[in-house]
């Protein structure tokens, strides 16, 4: 019997897009939907039978999403595809790294920095799949939870290999409590939920390349960065920001655990947001109980910071 307690799931960068990569780290997580797509083919020549002619192979790829509470070094390597490749810089006990989303494609034949997943469902050999790229990566902060990371992948080969014993940190994911919010440099309390979401838009290309697997993954339009969820309606501040169509700067920042053997060293999350403007604020009476305010809101390219989103992970590993 295949239990959910009993299953891994571990993620290595590979170097390049189609070569496998091999000793992954294994990561904590929730859930996975993770499914092979074999896109069958009918095959329409008529034959004089009334009965619908065989199916035959077609383009064969991986997706689905896998859902994670983040730690402060394991969120790193979703970044690490989702955005971009960090620099790293030691600051007395700890690495900054800091991801600024790519403005080039990893390769010609794949726009994102692949990695190599293996999952394992209790039951059998466990599976590997390559060429898989973080098509979105959502970061929901929720006031009273642990915070909550989907990654959606799209991958592009999918192989099953031997079972391995995993091996993790020691180590809590960050919570709503190390959370703290400015909205244009102030301090804001009033966000009660804040979900990030980074869009890549990815596609699997189908090429003539000898093979049912897709011979490219890469962006179909432009990538989207947005900001959604509940504020306290206690002014006018912040729907007078829409309705002016004023862009401000979003940061939210999580604060996790000191290093150990160093009182004045934390690890940290930083999520900033040079521009935004909101798309919807709507502030509705619900009932006798408060109003609250749910809005949205688009990331956009500051051209003063040169980007639309800066993430700053700070841990005790050395680099991604």
């Amino acid at each position: 019997m295949g239990y959910g307690i009993g299953g891994y799931l571990g993620m290595k960068e590979q170097s390049a897009f189609g070569t496998a990569a091999t000793s992954p780290v294994y990561i904590p997580f929730v859930s996975e939907s993770l499914t092979e797509n074999k896109n069958f083919l009918q095959i329409e020549n008529i034959r004089g039978v009334y009965d619908a002619p065989n199916d035959v192979q077609g383009i064969n790829n991986v997706t689905g999403d896998i859902v994670f509470e983040p730690h402060p070094i394991y969120v790193g390597h979703f970044l690490n595809s989702a955005v971009g490749n960090p620099t790293s810089t030691l600051t007395t006990s700890l690495y900054v790294h800091e991801f600024l989303p790519r403005q080039t494609d990893f390769s010609v034949d794949c726009a994102l920095t692949p990695y190599t997943l293996y999952l394992y469902k209790s039951v059998g050999s466990a599976y590997q799949i390559a060429d898989a790229c973080i098509s979105a990566l959502t970061i929901e902060i929720t006031a009273g939870a642990i915070l909550r990371c989907t990654a959606t992948v799209h991958g592009r080969a999918y192989a099953k290999t031997a079972k391995a014993t995993p091996s993790y940190i020691a180590a809590d994911p960050f919570t709503w409590n190390q959370t703290s919010v400015q909205v244009a440099g102030a301090a804001n309390g009033e966000f009660e939920s804040a979900t990030i979401t980074i869009d890549n838009g990815l596609e699997g290309i189908p090429t003539l390349n000898a093979s049912t697997s897709e011979g490219k993954i890469l962006r179909n339009g432009y990538r989207t960065i947005t900001v959604a969820g509940d504020q306290s309606f206690d002014t006018q501040l912040q729907e007078g920001k829409f309705r002016d169509e004023t862009d401000q700067r979003f940061q939210f920042t999580v604060t996790g655990p000191t290093v150990v053997g160093h009182t004045n060293q934390y690890e940290y999350l930083d999520i900033d947001l040079p521009q935004v403007k909101y798309s919807t604020f709507a502030y509705p009476i619900g009932g006798a109980g408060r109003i609250t305010a749910s809005y949205e809101g688009k990331a956009q390219y500051n051209t003063t910071s040169s980007y639309a989103m800066r993430v700053t992970l700070a841990n005790t590993l050395a680099s991604y």
